[in-house]
């Protein structure tokens, strides 16, 4: 790559792990294609949660705009979405500024990322309750929390990202 930074390219979840774990003095960039993830989807969003504490810019590539997915990706640990038209105008200051602005108030906790992951995957209220060992008024407030972060107002919003979810996971299996 130019600039001599280089470019290291993962095909698995693992490859990607072993790669972002890697000591290096230098400042990283992990640019994460969203169009094909399939299966590896919420293990790369899992990865992008805990990847911030890293010396570690993540990115998100969208194949176009979309508010929802990129509020999602934004909370769960990205430093910023990128589409193809915002692409090289938002790598190359990056790679220029080792920099990396931190956004507290918009990451999910764990709890929260994991229990939209759970519903993502297609369980109620009540299994994920039961799987986290919770009363079901406590995953309902997770929700709530994942839905203010998301700024989701209605129950078709959140139908829609968990569609969405479930899209994206299964588009290229």
């Amino acid at each position: 790559m130019d600039a001599g930074h280089p470019v290291v390219v993962c095909l698995s979840a693992e490859q990607l792990t072993e790669a972002i774990c890697l000591q290096t003095e230098r400042p990283r960039i992990l640019l994460i294609g969203a169009g094909g993830l399939g299966e590896s989807l919420f293990k790369i969003v899992r990865m992008l949660y805990f990847a911030q504490k890293l010396s570690l810019k993540s990115l998100v590539y969208l194949p176009r705009h979309d508010g929802l997915l990129t509020r999602l990706f934004i909370s769960a640990g990205a430093l910023q979405c990128l589409t193809q038209d915002g692409l090289e105008s938002g790598i190359l200051p990056l790679l220029l500024n080792a920099e990396v602005p931190h956004r507290r108030a918009q990451r999910f906790s764990p709890s929260e990322l994991n229990v939209l992951i759970s519903y993502a995957s297609g369980l109620q209220t009540s299994e994920i309750a039961v799987r986290r060992n919770c009363h079901v008024k406590t995953v309902y407030a997770f929700k709530l929390k994942i839905c203010s972060r998301l700024e989701i107002e209605t129950k078709n919003n959140w139908l829609e990202l968990i569609t969405r979810l479930a899209q994206l996971k299964s588009f290229y299996e």
